[in-house]
């Protein structure tokens, strides 16, 4: 059976393009553990389109798209609303309304995906369950979550 929505509709999930689903990782890697700037990812991806498929029908790697790759939390398996405001400017994390559980497999964890975002994000101001994984109790309490 289906999964349905609180409007009645069916419900969606994504599933990963495996062979997409490997560059949104090297991405998130790049930028979290190297430090590499969205555009020297850029660089990198536009060295082998073989491996590193540009997204639909670009013939290279724009460096907008590489940087919203970056900012979307869908890659993480949970779904968000309320990220932007209406002028598409970020919310403060503490605006966003996150899904309970994963909405769907996650292709990074959150802890990458909160290390790729910029230094001066906090994560203790994080929602407990996107909260790194070795995140102790004392912690969890500083940040004023359950």
């Amino acid at each position: 059976m289906k999964a349905q929505s609180r409007h009645g509709t069916a419900r969606n999930r994504l599933t990963p393009d495996p062979r997409r689903a490997l560059v949104v990782q090297d991405i998130f890697y790049w930028r979290a553990i190297t430090g590499l700037s969205v555009e020297d990812i850029t660089a990198r991806l536009d060295v082998d389109h073989d491996r590193y498929p540009p997204p639909g029908t670009h013939t290279f790697w724009p460096p907008d798209v590489v940087a919203a790759i970056l900012t979307d939390i869908k890659y993480t398996g949970y779904q968000a609303t309320g990220t932007r405001d209406e002028h598409g400017a970020f919310r403060p994390i503490e605006h966003w309304v996150l899904s309970d559980q994963p909405a769907h497999r996650a292709l990074i964890t959150p802890a990458l995906f909160w290390a790729a975002q910029d230094p001066a994000t906090s994560v203790w101001r994080l929602p407990y369950r996107l909260a790194p994984a070795n995140a102790d109790s004392a912690s969890r309490g500083e940040r004023g979550t359950p």
